[in-house]
C-alpha cells in the first residue's frame, strides 16, 4: 500500500454513485440516490483522494457561505485508512474554509462516532454543556 502523499488530493466533488459507494464502504449512514443528486451540487468546498481513478477518500463543506459552515461526508475507504488521508482532507478543507469564512462564522461537524482525535487536531471540541447537538434522520 502506498503512503498518503503518494495519492494526489483534488478539490472535485464526487459523482453521486461513487459518493454513495464510498459512504457505504466507510460505514457511514447511507444516502439515497435522490439525496446525493440534489445535495452534491450545493457543496461549498470539497476534497477528494483517488487511486487510479477510484474515489478512496473524501470530505465536503456545506453551508450558507457566511454564518454557518458544516464539515460533512468525511470518509476513507477501509483499505486506505490509517495512512493520513483523513488528516490531509481535513487540512485542505480547513485551510480553504478559514480563508473564506468571515469573523463570527460557526463551523460545525457531526461525526458518526469516528475519529474524535482527528477533529480535535483541528480545534473541534464537544459542544456540551454550553450547547446541545441534535439531529433528525429521515
Amino acid at each position: 500500500m502506498s503512503r498518503s502523499a503518494d495519492y494526489p488530493l483534488c478539490e472535485d466533488v464526487p459523482d453521486a454513485a461513487e459518493y454513495r459507494e464510498l459512504r457505504r464502504r466507510a460505514g457511514l449512514a447511507p444516502k439515497s440516490a435522490e439525496a446525493a443528486a440534489l445535495g452534491l451540487p450545493n457543496t461549498l468546498l470539497a476534497a477528494t483522494v483517488r487511486d487510479r481513478g477510484a474515489l478512496v477518500a473524501m470530505g465536503r463543506v456545506v453551508g450558507d457561505g457566511g454564518c454557518n459552515f458544516q464539515i460533512v461526508d468525511m470518509a476513507v475507504h477501509p483499505d486506505y485508512q490509517r495512512q493520513g488521508l483523513g488528516t490531509r482532507i481535513m487540512q485542505s478543507l480547513m485551510t480553504r474554509l478559514l480563508a473564506i469564512a468571515p469573523a463570527s462564522a460557526y463551523i460545525s461537524l457531526v461525526a458518526d462516532d469516528h475519529s474524535p482525535a482527528l477533529y480535535r487536531k483541528f480545534g473541534f471540541e464537544p459542544v456540551t454543556p454550553h450547547s446541545i447537538g441534535m439531529a433528525r434522520r429521515l
